[in-house]
C-alpha cells in the first residue's frame, strides 16, 4: 500500500469516527430533551384535572337495572258519575351516577392519597314497557258518561312510573348500586394513575338525599 493510500484510509477513518461521535452526541441530546419534556409534563399535569377528564368521558355509569310490575287504580269523579280504571304496568329503571356533574372540587390530593367523591346516585332513566302494560278494566260509571279511557290511562301511567321509581330508590337497592359504582371507578382510576405513585385511591359514592332519587316523567 502506498503512503498516499494510507493517508486516505486514515482520513476516511477519522471522518467516520467524527460522524459517529456527532451522531452519538445528537442522540444523547435528543434523549435528554425528551426526558426533560416528559418530566415537565408529569410535573405540570394536575392529577385532579386528569381524573375529571377520564371520569367525565364515561358520561353515565349505570349500576343497577330495576324492573317491576305494578297495578294502579285511578278514578275521576264527575257530577253524576264516578269513573274507575285499573292499569297493569311494567316499568324499567336505570339507577346510577351522572358523571357529567363531576367537578374538579370533587378530587382531593394529599401526598400519595387521592380521595374522589362522586355525584349522588339517582334515577338516570325510567320508562314503562307499553307492550307489556295495559288497561285491565275500565268502568265509565253511571250511564257510561265517564271520560274517555285515554285520559285516565295517561294518569295511570304517570302514577305507575312514579311507583316504579320509588321502588327502585329503596335503600337496599341504592346501597348495592353505591358499592358497584365505587368499585368500578376505583378500577378506572387505578388504571389511570397506576404509574403516578399514588398508594391510596379512595372513592366515595354517596347515597342521594331523601326524596332526590326519583325523577318521574312520562
Amino acid at each position: 500500500m502506498t503512503a498516499s493510500s494510507t493517508r486516505d484510509s486514515n482520513l476516511v477513518s477519522k471522518v467516520l469516527t467524527g460522524v459517529v461521535a456527532i451522531l452519538l452526541i445528537v442522540v444523547l441530546w435528543l434523549a435528554y430533551q425528551l426526558n426533560q419534556t416528559t418530566a415537565s409534563t408529569k410535573v405540570i399535569e394536575d392529577p385532579g384535572t386528569l381524573i375529571v377528564r377520564q371520569v367525565r368521558d364515561v358520561s353515565e355509569l349505570t349500576t343497577a337495572m330495576f324492573e317491576m310490575d305494578t297495578v294502579v287504580p285511578v278514578s275521576e269523579k264527575g257530577r253524576i258519575t264516578n269513573s274507575k280504571l285499573l292499569y297493569i304496568a311494567h316499568g324499567n329503571v336505570r339507577v346510577g351516577v351522572d358523571l357529567r356533574e363531576f367537578q374538579a372540587d370533587d378530587v382531593q390530593v394529599e401526598g400519595d392519597k387521592i380521595t374522589v367523591t362522586l355525584p349522588p346516585l339517582k334515577v338516570l332513566d325510567s320508562k314503562l314497557d307499553l307492550e307489556h302494560s295495559s288497561v285491565y278494566s275500565y268502568d265509565r260509571g253511571l250511564l257510561g258518561f265517564g271520560p274517555d279511557v285515554v285520559n285516565l290511562q295517561a294518569q295511570a301511567q304517570r302514577e305507575a312510573l312514579k311507583k316504579v321509581e320509588e321502588a327502585a330508590c329503596q335503600s337496599w337497592l341504592l346501597k348495592t348500586a353505591s358499592d358497584r359504582v365505587q368499585k368500578t371507578v376505583e378500577q378506572l382510576l387505578s388504571q389511570v394513575l397506576k404509574d403516578r405513585g399514588y398508594k391510596d385511591i379512595i372513592v366515595n359514592a354517596p347515597l342521594p338525599a331523601e326524596g332526590s332519587c326519583a325523577t318521574s316523567n312520562v
